[in-house]
């Protein structure tokens, strides 16, 4: 007989308990050692794992590849120089920037605004005497407002 929370008297082993006992109890173990229990194949959960590692082995090199070793892109710089919000005020062409900006990744775009006014190109805005720099990440096509075109707009295209 097997009493919880007691000692079993000297000499006496507890009774080993089986699957099929009542008590729902099983000691894990018979005469030889540790039960073991066969799997066959792995589970689910082993199963995903060895795929998430696989995808994330395959996901590694493309990763590294697309940001390592890539050529440095192009540096594009526009300069807007002072009295350009006047000359547009007065109805001059102005001419500093074309109506269609090609760039690529990696490529730099520098905005320097020497003029006594802000200026838009796109998203980007300018104050007076600022200078800003821009890199770009992602393919894009951006069609928006620009203060230095007479039609009021620009088409800067990102692409691979």
């Amino acid at each position: 007989m097997v009493e919880f929370g007691g000692a079993e008297p000297d000499g006496v082993e507890p009774e080993a308990l089986g699957p099929g006992d009542p008590s729902g109890v099983d000691s894990g173990a018979d005469a030889v050692g540790p039960r073991r229990r066969d799997r066959g194949w792995p589970n689910q959960r082993t199963l995903l794992l060895y795929l998430v590692g696989g995808l994330l082995i395959a996901a590694i090199p493309v990763v590294v590849a697309r940001f390592v070793d890539q050529p440095p892109g192009d540096t594009y710089t526009i300069d807007i120089p002072p009295g350009t919000a006047a000359a547009i005020a007065a109805g001059n062409d102005v001419n500093v920037i074309p109506d269609e900006l090609d760039l690529t990744l990696r490529d730099v775009l520098i905005i320097v605004n020497r003029d006594s006014v802000a200026h838009t190109i796109g998203p980007f805005e300018i104050g007076p005497g600022e200078q800003s720099e821009h890199s770009f990440n992602e393919v894009a096509a951006i069609s928006a407002y620009c203060s230095l075109h007479p039609s009021g707009s620009i088409s800067i295209s990102i692409g691979e």
